[in-house]
């Protein structure tokens, strides 16, 4: 609105369609990549980062899209195929579960608007692993603070993942961190912005 009609606005976030439902669990052992596998959602990021992370750290891939085929000939070519689920499109309560249940989620897309994930791993208490270019994800998402922003390299998402598997303690400061904020997420919120 700025840019092309010289508006100076706002942005209204709301909670995330299963806000009410997602809740923190165990920091298990694996990461969650969440997202259509299309070409800008840059999946492949994830999966080659699984390469700079040691076993036995898993790779859950929720989604599908046009981009299936190429992600799973690169997790083959890489040697990392043994260590990820791509679990397809998963919704409901299966979705929260492995939200509940992952150490970290990583979402990592380019210039993205909102997207839904950064706020639904942080209600999970999850620490979000994103990247400097990934747009509105970094409206929330601090460095250090409630997950990494890292550049958008494999090797930098994996160093950021394999430090939260090196230190669970950690993985779960970052993900309460991720918590609160998201919790400030409110509908009530957006509509005292509007009518205020």
């Amino acid at each position: 609105l700025e840019r092309f009609n010289g508006v100076i606005a706002r942005a209204l976030y709301h909670p995330p369609p299963l806000a009410d439902r997602l809740r923190p669990g165990d920091y298990g052992d694996y990461v969650l990549l969440v997202g259509r596998l299309e070409a800008v959602k840059r999946p492949e990021l994830a999966i080659r980062a699984l390469a700079y992370v040691p076993p036995p750290l898993r790779l859950i891939v929720v989604g599908d899209g046009s981009q299936r085929d190429s992600v799973e000939r690169a997790a083959g070519q890489l040697g990392v195929a043994h260590r990820i689920v791509f679990a397809g499109t998963t919704s409901g309560d299966d979705l929260v579960d492995l939200y509940a249940d992952a150490l970290a989620v990583v979402y990592v897309p380019f210039d993205e608007d909102y997207g839904y994930v950064t706020l639904e791993a942080f209600l999970a208490a999850k620490p979000v692993i994103t990247a400097v270019d990934s747009g509105g994800t970094l409206e929330f998402a601090r460095d250090g603070h409630n997950g990494f922003v890292c550049p958008p390299e494999p090797e930098a998402i994996g160093r950021a993942i394999a430090q939260l598997a090196a230190n669970r303690d950690f993985a779960k400061e970052l993900g309460g961190h991720g918590r609160t904020r998201a919790a400030q997420v409110t509908w009530d919120g957006v509509v005292e912005q509007l009518v205020g």
